[in-house]
């Protein structure tokens, strides 16, 4: 996974390939959300699917390492396949 908010901390979207779901919730290839760590709140926002519709993402953690980064998205958003493609939005503001 490349974690791109270390390259750019003001980057506020991406695109994006699903790499896995799991119960905890989803993994990308690469990541501009920055996960709950240290005191300091995780990055919530959307993903954008091709047909222009929104996944929201209520909280982002870390998973088994500091390098897999977890995106849960809130109750009732519908959940991507792996191997979809996704644009990320950041919600600027809130961070």
């Amino acid at each position: 996974m490349s974690l791109l908010f270390r390259e750019d901390a003001y980057i506020r979207s991406c695109a994006a390939k699903v790499s896995a779901v799991n119960e905890r919730g989803l993994l990308l290839d690469q990541t501009i959300f920055y996960a709950t760590s240290g005191g300091q709140p995780g990055d919530t926002g959307w993903f954008q699917r091709a047909d222009g519709s929104r996944i929201r993402i209520g909280a982002t953690v870390t998973g088994e390492s500091k390098e897999e980064i977890v995106h849960i998205p809130e109750p009732g958003a519908p959940f991507p396949e792996t191997g979809e493609a996704l644009t990320l939005h950041l919600d600027w503001e809130r961070r």
